[in-house]
């Protein structure tokens, strides 16, 4: 019976249709993490901590639009959709790097 409950459990776990979106925000010119940095990704917001991180949960089969706001920075956009069978490639959400434009950047836009 334990077996039984143990293995329902897992099964409710690996069902779960969201799937976590993370990485780090770097300014592209020093190379150093960005602290506070907000994270908005389909109208859910986060703050990067001081090694620019972030973790946020999404749906699973859901197109994404990720937008970094930082003072003094140009504002960036993301825009993904799933593949043709509805899902993201796990190894794509993880452990991404994100740069950004101060705005002392040759490549600052307003």
């Amino acid at each position: 019976m334990k077996n039984q409950f143990i293995f329902i459990l897992l099964l409710f776990c690996s069902c779960s249709n969201m799937i976590d979106l993370n990485g780090n925000i770097y300014d592209y010119d020093t190379e150093r993490p960005l602290k506070n940095v907000v994270v908005t990704i389909n109208k859910v917001e986060t703050l990067t901590d001081s090694l620019g991180y972030f973790n946020v949960k999404i749906k699973r089969e859901q197109p994404i639009k990720i937008v970094f706001i930082k003072k003094g920075y140009s504002t960036k956009e993301i825009s993904r959709k799933p593949d043709s069978l509805g899902e993201f490639s796990k190894r794509s959400l993880k452990y991404n790097k994100f740069y950004m434009y101060n705005k002392e950047s040759d490549f600052y836009k307003n």
